[in-house]
């Protein structure tokens, strides 16, 4: 009896052993995810990016068609989802009869189910406009589209837009104080959109019902902005409870790459105005896709600096204050000046008077912030892939060592803290007037800008 009792007890140890290795088998770990994924509905997204030469009609350079889209991924599709290419039949017309540009081949998605929730997200980006168009049917009053980003963890990011469909149309429900919005204005120029705008449905859209004409999204490029960085896009449809259907379609995503090495020699022209002069491909986003066997995106270009450091030349209050003549053309927040709104850089009234500090705390940040919001735009703009990947640095690539530093507002800063969210805390201590939190601000601009008259860099 004891003897069959250790037999089956052996039995027993083997089979949990043998379970035990399946269970953890890297081989077949993957193979159960190249299985789930495979089940995922996805689709391309044209990505375009802006060439080098520049023109009076296209101050920001051509746009070019990248060969590599950007993939857009449904984990969990509901019932009633679907991904669709863009036809006469799905959404009334043709790519470019669309305002899609030439050569590209945008996709949609789509869901009818009532009540159901469709949901989409891309691997990490660092976007600078978004086109697309939404459709709906009858019976649609009261179905939303809200677009957002994740950070590249996958923890939460900021609201872009949201829409409210009410037939025959859609109303701007909520929109993102930094973005400006566009309808049959590709190249965004004139008056945006605002919160309440209503979207007419004035095309039909084949079995999509009616739709939109182009939307454009324009991401701020004039200041730093929480839009602006590395981030998964994503975009939910949530259904009323009536028959019918609600679908979206990109047309294109124009995006930031950095320039490497024989970029200026790519061939082919422009889809705006035919210019030629090559234009970027370096991927300036570490690679973060939120699931396992998409493609990741190319690996970052090289970081001369080493590691994750990507640090930019941060000069003194002073320098720039002995170059007033010469300062790099944007604009800045300057606290307690226009109402908080960004100032041009050509105001060198209101620059020497920022440059120059003073003894309030406000006036004392005001001098390191300045320089500081000057060195970015001296490196490029928050619209460069430069500076939007130093962004993302830590302040310990500058040197800085101090000890955690809590505001108000409960953040902390420690020398692991990234460089945009010090930018970013210090920006709504100016709005919300913090003044208990600027003299710990002042005093960490003061360490990264260096007080040298001279053209060199600081910590870098």
């Amino acid at each position: 009896m004891t003897t069959k009792k250790s037999r089956f007890a052996v039995l027993i140890a083997l089979f949990v052993l043998i379970a035990g290795f399946f269970a953890t088998s890297p081989t077949l770990q993957q193979e159960d995810e190249a299985t789930q994924a495979s089940t995922f509905l996805r689709f391309d997204i044209p990505a375009l990016t802006h060439g080098f030469q520049k023109t009076s009609q296209l101050p920001d350079g051509d746009l070019f068609l990248l060969s590599k889209p950007i993939t857009m991924a449904i984990p969990n599709a509901p019932e009633g989802a679907e991904v669709f290419p863009v036809s006469f039949e799905n959404f009334g017309g043709d790519a470019e009869s669309l305002g899609a540009l030439p050569t590209t081949a945008p996709w949609g998605m789509a869901i009818s189910t009532p009540n159901g929730k469709l949901r989409a997200i891309t691997c990490a980006e660092s976007v600078w406009d978004g086109n697309m168009l939404i459709a709906s049917t009858t019976g649609s009053d009261g179905d939303t589209v809200r677009l957002f980003l994740e950070q590249p963890d996958g923890s939460e990011g900021p609201e872009v837009a949201a829409f409210t469909v009410r037939y025959p149309g859609i109303v701007v429900s909520d929109m993102h104080p930094h973005l400006m919005m566009f309808v049959n204005n590709r190249k965004a120029m004139g008056p945006s959109l605002h919160e309440g705008d209503f979207i007419q449905f004035p095309q039909a859209a084949g079995k999509s019902g009616y739709r939109t004409d182009l939307i454009t999204l324009a991401w701020p490029m004039g200041f730093l902005s929480p839009l602006q960085g590395c981030f998964r896009i994503g975009v939910e449809i949530s259904r009323s409870g009536n028959p019918g259907r609600t679908s979206v379609v990109f047309t294109d995503i124009v995006v930031n790459r950095n320039r490497t090495p024989g970029d200026e020699d790519n061939p082919g022209f422009g889809l705006l105005g035919s210019l030629t002069g090559g234009y970027p491909t370096g991927f300036p986003c570490k690679p973060a896709c939120p699931f396992p066997t998409l493609p990741d995106p190319p690996l970052p270009d090289p970081d001369p600096s080493g590691g994750d450091c990507n640090t930019i030349c941060f000069r003194s209050p002073q320098y720039f204050l002995l170059n007033l003549n010469r300062l790099p053309i944007g604009a800045v927040l300057v606290g307690g000046v226009n109402l908080n709104r960004p100032v041009s850089t050509t105001n060198q009234r209101v620059m020497a008077m920022a440059l120059r500090g003073g003894f309030t705390p406000l006036q004392q940040l005001n001098e390191e912030f300045v320089a500081a919001q000057l060195n970015l735009l001296n490196a490029g703009g928050d619209g460069s892939a430069k500076v939007i990947y130093s962004l993302e640095g830590r302040l310990s690539c500058y040197g800085l060592a101090f000890d955690p530093i809590t505001l108000s507002n409960g953040f902390e800063i420690t020398p692991d803290t990234k460089l945009k969210d010090l930018y970013q805390q210090t920006r709504f201590c100016i709005f919300d007037n913090k003044v208990e939190d600027m003299p710990a601000l002042t005093r960490i601009f003061d360490r990264l800008n260096g007080n040298s008259t001279l053209a060199n860099c600081n910590n870098h």
